[in-house]
């Protein structure tokens, strides 16, 4: 576990946090007012990458240490910490469709559909406190099982 930059992964979950915080701001605003103003959609698809970056960022981090493995992409990635029993089948296969919501925000833009934008806003921020909650639970299983076995 010693290989793993906790306070790496601390940042991380700290920029994931600090985004899905501003994200439900704007989330909570009413249909008219969000749409209202273009500003509010632009920022939060801008906090969305922000927090669906960190989150890749994490994994990739992760699944180097532990597995000592680049994945060649993100879905990848989060597949690959499934494998190794870090987050489960739902959670990983949540994070691919992530990953995919990241893709069309970066790559085609303009087929975004703004009403997705806030639905997703409103419904799946869960996902980056799942993941966060499972890096948690296995950074403080390996601290332990490194205590354990004497290693600092």
């Amino acid at each position: 576990m010693a290989r793993i930059d906790i306070e790496r992964v601390k940042e991380g979950a700290r920029e994931i946090r600090e985004s899905l915080e501003k994200i439900r701001h704007y989330a909570a605003l009413p249909d008219a007012e969000f749409f209202a103003d273009e500003r509010n959609l632009y920022t939060v698809m801008h906090l969305l990458l922000i927090a669906i970056e960190a989150t890749a960022s994490l994994c990739t981090h992760i699944l180097a240490k532990t597995a000592r493995k680049a994945p060649s992409s993100h879905a990848e990635c989060f597949e690959g910490l499934r494998d190794l029993g870090i987050v489960d089948d739902e959670l990983a296969s949540r994070l691919v469709k992530m990953v995919r919501f990241r893709n069309l925000l970066v790559h085609r833009y303009w087929e975004v559909d703004p009403v997705r934008v806030l639905d997703y806003a409103r419904e799946d921020l869960g996902d980056f406190e799942a993941f966060m909650a499972a890096v948690e639970g296995f950074v403080r299983r390996g601290v332990l099982t490194s205590k354990l076995r004497g290693e600092s």
